[in-house]
């Protein structure tokens, strides 16, 4: 006998976080976040002594986002990076791709 099964959509925790923080903060245009678990395919790796993983979000100019993991300073806090920090973080360690998304 076969049993009805529901399908439902799985949304990305970190993916709806994102859009929720840019819906609330409209003027911004990158964020700096802590990663969620297994938010990326491969594993980090270490991120240095005194350092952790953060995700660099930038807006794109269709709506879409783009994260990036950088290592950072652990005196660095998420709230304090401004856009025009962010914007040179993301110029300094983005791939040429991203950048070209960006753009």
């Amino acid at each position: 006998m076969l049993k009805k099964t529901i399908v439902s959509k799985v949304t990305d925790p970190a993916a709806e976080a994102d859009r929720a923080w840019f819906e609330a903060h409209a003027e911004r245009r990158f964020r700096l976040r802590d990663p969620a678990p297994l938010e990326f395919k491969d594993p980090l790796g270490d991120p240095g002594d005194g350092f952790s993983w953060r995700v660099l979000v930038a807006v794109l100019p269709d709506g879409g986002r783009l994260r990036l993991p950088v290592s950072l300073s652990w005196e660095l806090h998420n709230d304090h990076a401004k856009d025009q920090h962010l914007r040179i973080l993301f110029d300094q360690i983005a791939p040429a791709e991203a950048k070209a998304r960006l753009s």
